[in-house]
C-alpha cells in the first residue's frame, strides 16, 4: 500500500527540505523552508511551511462545521493560521500531521517516519475530534516543479538542500523555522541573510 512505502535512500530531493538562499528573489519563495514531498524523473512537489496565511485553522472548520471549530478551539487549535503551502491550485487544503494511532492514513502519503500528507475531510475531522489530538498543519495550496526546474535552482544556487527532520514541520515555533534550518546546515542565520554564509562555533 502506497502509505507504508519506505521511501529509498535515492529518492533525490525528497523527503527532504529546500532551505531559501538569499539569492531567492521570488517573492513567493523569499526566505521560505520547503517541504519536499516528492522528486522524480516528471518534476517535484513541495510545500513552504513557513508562510502564514490571512485564514486561521478556525476559519476553516466553521465552513466545515461549528462543532469542529469549537473542538480545534478546545485544543489550542484554531487560533493557529493556515500556511500559504504555494502559489499552484492555492484553493486547495493539504495537512501536514503526525502519524498516530486513531489517525486514518488512508489516502495519505508518508513523508517520512513521522510526517504524513493528506487532503480529506476524513482526516481533518478525525484530527481534530481525536482524544489527544496531535500535531497538524493546514496549507493551501503547493509547490511544483517541471522536469529538472528544481535541479537546476539548486545548482543555481537559488535553495539549499536539506534531509527531512520532522520536527522542523510539526515542533519547531513557525517564525523559528527558517532559521533552525539554516543553523542546522551549520550556517549563522544573520550572516547567511546578508548573503555572507558562515558556520556556526
Amino acid at each position: 500500500m502506497e502509505t507504508e512505502r519506505p521511501e529509498p535512500a535515492a529518492a533525490g530531493l525528497a523527503p527532504g527540505f529546500l532551505v531559501a538562499s538569499p539569492a531567492l528573489r521570488d517573492p513567493n519563495f523569499a526566505g521560505s523552508l520547503v517541504l519536499m514531498a516528492e522528486h522524480h524523473g516528471e518534476g517535484a512537489l513541495g510545500f513552504v511551511v513557513n508562510r502564514p496565511g490571512p485564514l486561521t485553522v478556525a476559519d476553516v472548520l466553521g465552513g466545515l462545521d461549528p462543532a469542529l471549530r469549537a473542538r480545534a478551539d478546545a485544543a489550542g487549535h484554531g487560533a493557529d493560521p493556515v500556511l500559504v503551502g504555494g502559489p499552484v491550485q492555492p484553493e486547495r487544503l493539504w495537512i501536514l500531521f503526525r502519524p498516530g494511532p486513531g489517525v486514518p492514513e488512508e489516502g495519505a502519503v508518508r513523508v517520512g517516519a513521522d510526517v504524513a500528507l493528506g487532503g480529506s475531510r476524513e482526516l481533518l475531522e478525525a484530527l481534530v475530534r481525536a482524544a489527544e489530538p496531535g500535531p497538524y498543519l493546514l496549507l493551501l495550496g503547493y509547490a511544483g516543479w517541471a522536469p529538472q526546474q528544481v535541479e537546476h535552482e539548486v545548482a543555481a544556487g537559488a535553495w539549499i538542500p536539506m534531509p527531512l527532520h520532522g520536527d522542523l514541520v510539526l515542533g519547531v515555533p513557525l517564525e523559528q523555522r527558517w532559521e533552525t534550518a539554516v543553523r542546522r546546515l551549520g550556517l549563522d542565520p544573520a550572516g547567511f541573510a546578508m548573503g555572507g554564509g558562515g558556520a556556526t562555533a
